[in-house]
């Protein structure tokens, strides 16, 4: 009895640890006759779901329960294998060899209709028939992202005899991951990432299983959608080809061309590997078209490899991705190149079984709180795909360098940082305008230290103005997933009037301006207060904010004359402002109903990303008020703006705004409503072309914009403009001011439209990757000797 007993307490003490005792099984699949690797091999244990892939050089990586197990090895054109090993209480490794297939035929001559259209017309019926019966799902997925680039990557210089050109992609950066998924009909999906690994340089990221199948009707890459060739209405856009026969076994195998009918849609153009009688698919190797590139992506290929998978509950048979491959490779600016490598392998489904209760909500990934706390041992014993001598070196070099730059100090491309939480931008350092003359200003940024914390601070002096300048700012994120954000100002500064703080390169360009032709497009005044905000999001469609404001509010004067090339011109004269203690009170909310899905961190950080064509509204209040606030002007502002956008191919891409502002009430001249112009600095590509900063100001305002991208279809296969958009646009503008509030200006040198202001244009996009040029006529409301033609730089929005 006592031992029964004893034998009882050792089983449930250390029984699950026995159940689940696994060791590692690796080797390489091999052709026999070659000798050479068969990258992506399929391998799959005898009698069970589980299984994995072999890399890119043929070696598999699986972990296996003490005991006997069948290995069953498949790869297209080559005879199945079936190995049989045992495991005992250590690791085991095992060559596999295939023999190539006899059924191979490469070429075949076709009179009338190509067969591969009925082929597909099968494959799509048996594709309607399966997925009708597939409800939900669940899978364990292993993943790696391998980043690859020519700058701040790490070489492999441990292979002598292979050693790396100069010009080889070295690593970059490196993220693997482990998942169980989960599916149910019509569109829920959610990951779980149980443990991840990245290399030192990454600060956030996991390797997401991009879980793409090729059965499905489109493939999501952000921007738009990519239609597959096994869509239900695939012939609009694909024609087929039989290119061969090949077996796998005594299966008959066949090799169909997909060509893409058009290069304006997002399509994809290469080779589906269909099972006779059967007409699944059982292989994809397909490439995306030029209009299926993302941003700065010059190509993307993808593998995919199907099995079968029986529901237990009814003998069912579906085909299921075992793997997906996906390369990727563009660069940025033409300074740095990059490829991507993103490997999952689906070692095992639950076919229609009910996910727990719960699992799908607003998160479509959520890490767990300990993914990152495996160590490098757990990582050896379970991940699925083998790890090179490089990328084990990649992951020792970039820590090594991430700890020598937490102690360092960086010159980059428009900042100096010391380790990784401080940050000053040189560009700022010195300027020039009319108000200041030359002026410096030293400024410190604090962010990343805890990811919910950014903090800044600067001093500067303007040797015409005589004045000091200074400010400090934090905002802080609280709250579980960051809903609450909260912020803060105290300043004395120059401030453009209508604009906010201006970005140090358009600070660095009307420095040059002032300097050599006697040009400074901003207004400013001075202001000298503090300011305090809040956000919160209510709920993923609903975001709404508050802020004070408390801020004296004085004209600045021209106070310099100097410049290097135009001595004996003047500098324009600032215009003075209303001026007192402004105190306001403002709300402010975003609405975006837009599909939207979250990343939980699993340490109480989200990321919330869309995607829909709904437009967004933005909205907001400020009030100012003599008896309640004790401010020096009453007025009430109100402000809302409607943005879109819609993707219908690489002819039309359309982006649209249209917004308004009213202000009622004893309005200063600095608080009026003002259009955001394109003159004269780099913006963000959202403005007006050919109106001046604060040319147009009222107390209403209302404008539209409307501009479309052509792409590249005109010289997509030009030498260097290949890259380079061709967009469109026109924008409308009304602006009206009350007698009342242009006798209170203090200002009057301003413009009332003359009915609709209106201009069009060109722009050249995507120049070297950051910048468009735009070529915008001004239509009407043009002046006595005014140019009616102008050219602006923005940069691309990304």
């Amino acid at each position: 009895m006592t031992k029964a007993i004893c034998t009882a307490l050792l089983i449930l003490l250390f029984g699950k640890t026995l159940i689940a005792q696994t060791y590692q099984v690796s080797g390489k699949i091999i052709d026999s006759k070659s000798n050479k690797g068969l990258e992506f091999a399929t391998v799959r244990v005898l009698g069970t779901d589980n299984g994995t892939t072999a890399d890119g050089d043929g070696n598999y990586v699986m972990q296996l329960q003490q005991g006997g197990h069948e290995l069953i090895v498949s790869y297209i054109g080559y005879s199945t294998d079936t190995a049989s090993i045992f495991v005992d209480a250590g690791s085991v490794s095992r060559d596999i060899f295939l023999s190539p297939s006899e059924i191979l035929t490469e070429s075949i001559d076709v009179f009338g209709e190509d067969p591969a259209y009925e082929i597909m017309r099968k494959v799509i019926s048996f594709k309607k028939k399966f997925r009708d019966k597939l409800n939900e799902y669940e899978y364990d997925a292993y993943s790696k992202f391998v980043i690859r680039s020519d700058r701040n990557s790490v070489k492999d210089t441990t292979d002598k005899k292979q050693p790396r050109k100069d010009d080889e992609l070295g690593i970059f950066g490196i993220l693997e991951s482990e998942s169980i998924g989960y599916f149910k009909k019509p569109d829920l999906e959610k990951q779980i990432i149980k443990s991840k690994r990245e290399t030192a340089n990454i600060m956030r990221g996991v390797a997401l299983p991009f879980f793409v199948n090729f059965y499905d009707d489109n493939i999501d890459v952000g921007e738009f959608k990519i239609k597959t060739p096994v869509a239900d209405d695939a012939f609009d856009s694909y024609d087929y080809k039989l290119a061969g026969v090949t077996s796998i076994d005594s299966l008959r195998v066949f090799k169909i061309d997909v060509i893409n009918k058009s290069e304006i849609s997002p399509l994809l153009y290469g080779t589906i590997f269909v099972a006779d009688s059967i007409f699944s698919i059982l292989k994809i190797n397909l490439n995306s078209n030029s209009a299926a590139n993302p941003r700065l992506v010059k190509n993307i290929r993808f593998q995919q490899k199907f099995s079968p998978f029986k529901d237990k509950n009814s003998d069912f048979i579906y085909w299921m991705p075992t793997d997906i491959q996906i390369f990727a490779g563009g660069s940025f600016a033409g300074l740095v190149s990059f490829d991507a490598e993103v490997f999952s392998v689906i070692s095992e489904y639950r076919i229609n079984k009910k996910a727990p209760a719960g699992v799908f909500d607003e998160f479509v990934i959520k890490v767990l709180p300990d993914a990152s706390k495996k160590d490098t041992a757990y990582w050896t014993k379970n991940r699925k795909l083998r790890e090179s001598s490089e990328e084990k070196s990649a992951f020792s070099e970039i820590d090594k360098k991430e700890k020598e730059d937490a102690k360092s100090l960086n010159i980059g491309l428009g900042s100096i940082s010391y380790g990784k939480y401080l940050t000053t931008n040189p560009l700022s350092y010195y300027r020039y305008n009319r108000i200041e003359g030359s002026a410096l200003k030293l400024n410190l940024d604090l962010s990343r230290f805890n990811r919910s914390t950014r903090a800044s601070a600067f001093y500067g002096y303007g040797f015409s103005d005589k004045r000091s300048k200074f400010g400090v700012s934090i905002n802080q994120r609280l709250v579980e997933g960051w809903k609450l954000q909260l912020g803060g100002e105290a300043y004395r500064k120059m401030s453009p009037i209508s604009y906010g703080d201006v970005p140090s390169l358009d600070i660095f360009l009307n420095t040059m301006g002032g300097l050599f032709d006697k040009t400074d497009i901003y207004d400013y005044y001075y202001s000298d207060g503090f300011k305090l905000n809040a956000s919160y999001w209510l709920m993923p469609q609903l975001n709404i904010g508050t802020e004070y404001l408390n801020e004296k509010q004085q004209s600045a004067y021209t106070s310099t004359n100097f410049s290097v090339r135009k001595k004996d011109d003047e500098f324009s004269l600032n215009p003075p402002v209303n001026e007192g203690v402004l105190r306001t009170l403002g709300l402010n909310m975003r609405l975006n109903i837009n599909d939207y899905g979250g990343i939980d961190w699993g340490d109480g950080d989200v990321t919330i990303f869309r995607e829909g064509v709904i437009p967004i509204l933005d909205a907001g209040f400020i009030y100012s008020g003599k008896e309640f606030l004790s401010s020096a002007f009453e007025y009430r502002k109100y402000y809302a703006r409607l943005s879109g956008r819609r993707f219908f191919n690489r002819l039309f891409n359309i982006r649209y705004e249209l917004g308004g502002i009213l202000v009622d009430g004893e309005v200063p001249y600095q608080s009026l409503g003002f259009l955001n112009s394109d003159q004269g600095h780099i913006s963000m590509g959202r403005n007006f072309g050919t109106t001046h900063i604060n040319e147009f100001p009222g107390d209403k305002v209302y404008y539209f914009t409307l501009r479309n991208n052509f792409g590249n279809t005109l010289w997509r296969d030009v030498p260097f403009f290949g890259s380079i958009n061709l967009a469109g646009y026109v924008n409308f503008m009304r602006n009206e001011l009350s007698d009342a509030n242009k006798d209170f200006s203090a200002y009057k040198g301003f413009r009332i439209s003359e009915g609709i202001y209106t201009e069009a244009g060109i722009a050249l996009s995507n120049i070297l990757e950051l910048f468009e040029l735009g070529f915008t006529w001004r239509l009407n409301n043009t002046s006595d000797g005014a140019r009616a033609f102008y050219l602006t730089l923005t940069s691309v929005r990304f």
